[in-house]
């Protein structure tokens, strides 16, 4: 009995030690395991952190391009107005003769005239995409009309 009682004690022990181990390989895979999310969780946040900069930085550079935009069409307004003013000056003097084919080619220049203002006013809301093109469309058709007004003065 006391040999049996014995190698019961002996057979616990060993298996005792044996799950010891078991455990401690256990525990160093879980902290190994923890460890490496823990490292993940850091690289994503200094990934965040990097796209944050680069937001910040295109919204800078997005608010410098609208302010640029905006002083554009500002400056292109201003040279429209003095354009139409010439425009005007001279639509007038066509106006005031006094045959009948200058009168009506100076309002038939004036709606031209008119269309094209109409167009002018949709500037504010100009998108940066279409900016040139539409800058190169008044353009031409300020040149065209202005054009046809000096031809009609002579």
């Amino acid at each position: 009995m006391r040999t049996f009682v014995m190698a019961s004690m002996f057979a616990l022990v060993a298996t005792g030690g044996a799950c010891k181990k078991r455990e401690d390989k256990q525990m160093d895979k879980s902290a190994e395991a923890v460890r490496k999310n823990v490292e993940d969780v850091d690289k994503q946040k200094k990934d965040i952190q990097d796209e944050q900069k680069d937001v910040a930085k295109e919204q800078r550079e997005l608010r410098e391009q609208e302010s640029e935009l905006a002083k554009a069409k500002a400056d292109y307004q201003t040279s429209i107005n003095a354009r139409l003013a010439k425009l005007d000056a001279k639509l007038d003097q066509l106006a005031a003769r006094s045959d009948t084919k200058s009168r009506d080619a100076a309002a038939n220049l004036r709606s031209r005239r008119d269309g094209l203002k109409a167009r002018l006013d949709q500037i504010g809301p100009m998108a940066a995409e279409g900016w040139k093109d539409f800058q190169k469309d008044v353009d031409d058709t300020f040149d065209t009309l202005e054009k046809d007004v000096d031809s009609a003065l002579k």
